[in-house]
């Protein structure tokens, strides 16, 4: 029964027995007052979560990434370490590359349907698809599996982390944030696995996904990773 429902049924009794409208009987008793604002709180609360779902967005593809986040101080790039799947195991990595997207935007996901897979252990976003800045940390590296081929490259080495940054640096260079997230990265990974300067890897000359684009800070960037 219906607030209006019920209303009309109380009036209607009262009339039928004294011919006349008692205040008494005119609202809704406190008991009905109270299912009242429950139910109402409930469909309140359904509707939100429906609206929740509505503007969430679609859930990353196992394949794609499984974990999304964005961080600046550099003690805090530690976290690369704890959500992996598998334990990070001494000596199993022992080189870097680094290489672009060559697309004006793109994440994680659209990385891994237009490779058929994310061949990268990480992608840094330049706030054109993801965050600017934001890491994104796929399945092979949350499994410690080898990295995939890069479109463009003819093989990556089984113990070599592959890292890339979303951008064509063919056309502008990557954004101060995308340098300082690539560097803070890199200095970890480096510091943690026991990477040399010399062992991190990128291609200015070549033009495809494999190389870094000719707006690539190279200097920069090396300059400020571990010797």
């Amino acid at each position: 029964m219906n607030h209006r429902n019920g209303r009309a049924d109380i009036v209607a009794s009262s009339r039928r027995k004294s011919g006349k409208l008692s205040t008494s009987s005119v609202g809704p008793s406190p008991a009905r007052r109270r299912v009242a604002v429950l139910v109402s709180l409930v469909a309140v609360l359904t509707l939100t979560s429906a609206l929740l779902r509505a503007l969430a967005p679609d859930p990353l593809k196992p394949q794609a990434s499984n974990s999304l986040f964005a961080i600046d101080a550099p003690q805090s790039m530690d976290a690369v370490f704890n959500p992996t799947g598998v334990a990070v195991t001494s000596g199993r990595w022992h080189t870097i590359y680094v290489h672009h997207s060559a697309s004006i935007s793109g994440n994680a996901q659209t990385l891994a349907d237009a490779a058929g897979g994310l061949p990268d252990h990480f992608v840094i976003g330049n706030g054109d698809g993801c965050v600017d800045g934001e890491i994104q940390y796929g399945q092979r590296w949350n499994q410690q599996q080898s990295a995939g081929v890069t479109p463009g490259a003819d093989r990556i080495d089984p113990d070599c982390i592959s890292i890339c940054l979303v951008g064509d640096f063919n056309q502008a260079r990557p954004t101060i944030t995308q340098q300082r997230r690539l560097a803070q990265l890199v200095s970890t990974l480096q510091s943690r696995l026991g990477i040399a300067r010399n062992q991190v890897f990128f291609y200015a000359s070549i033009s495809s996904p494999a190389g870094v684009g000719r707006y690539f800070p190279a200097g920069d960037f090396q300059a400020q990773i571990i010797p």
